[in-house]
């Protein structure tokens, strides 16, 4: 919890100030390659070099961290409603790190070689980031889906008691 309350009114805030109010990669769901340009222009070399070396290594750490985490509580939901037919739900905050670490690798290295960046890395980045925002909202829809599915149930066993 607390790398990502870092980034949100840290690092992310500062990127943001630095690179003239335009938002950061990680944070959009989609975009092309000239903002990815006009972003590293805006930010000059000292935004870069923030981006680079205080942004990207916490951001290298927050998908461990919200991978595990959110793949646990499903496990555990998916355990409690025994649903073995959608255990494969416990892999989408899997997925969606593996993309942004994907995102990840791509922003690092247009940052280091920028400006010499690379159209193969500029086509596939936008993508890295939308594939990690869809896991992201699917992780996300399953993990409500099934709490509320685990807090009616409780209550139907609370009542059964009661009655």
């Amino acid at each position: 919890m607390s790398v990502y309350l870092l980034m949100v009114f840290i690092t992310i805030p500062t990127l943001n100030r630095l690179a003239n109010g335009l938002d950061i990669i990680d944070v959009l769901p989609f975009y092309d390659g000239e903002y990815v340009v006009r972003l590293l222009e805006y930010l000059e070399s000292e935004g870069r070099h923030y981006y680079l070396y205080k942004q990207l290594p916490i951001d290298m750490i927050y998908p461990l961290l919200y991978a595990f985490t959110y793949r646990q509580i499903l496990k555990h939901f998916i355990d409690k409603l025994n649903f073995k037919r959608v255990r494969w739900v416990v892999f989408l905050p899997i997925v969606a790190a593996v993309f942004d670490y994907l995102e990840n690798i791509g922003i690092g290295i247009s940052l280091y070689r920028f400006p010499s960046l690379s159209d193969a890395v500029l086509s596939v980045l936008p993508f890295f980031s939308l594939l990690k925002n869809l896991f992201v909202v699917l992780y996300l829809l399953a993990f409500f889906g099934l709490g509320i599915m685990v807090l009616v149930r409780r209550n139907k066993k609370y009542k059964n008691k009661s009655s």
